[in-house]
């Protein structure tokens, strides 16, 4: 797999073990939280994957006084 964020692209490495016991959330989830080690290879760096979640969030917005331009 390939993940990407503002700052570019690394390789997420899941070896057949770990592919299945996630495979569900792989296929599924919208945002994927991963645990691994990182591998940096010839300056390529890779991800090896030993756990998937789906990361809590929390969205609530902060309570916020109006103001009142004119």
């Amino acid at each position: 797999m390939t993940l990407e964020d503002e700052t570019g692209f690394i390789n997420l490495v899941l070896w057949k073990d770990v592919a299945g016991r996630f495979e569900l959330l792989v296929k599924t989830a919208s945002l994927l939280g991963v645990e691994g080690q990182v591998q940096n290879k010839d300056g390529v760096l890779h991800v090896i994957a030993r756990k998937l979640f789906v990361p809590k969030l929390d969205l609530r917005l902060p309570q916020v006084k109006s103001r009142d331009f004119h």
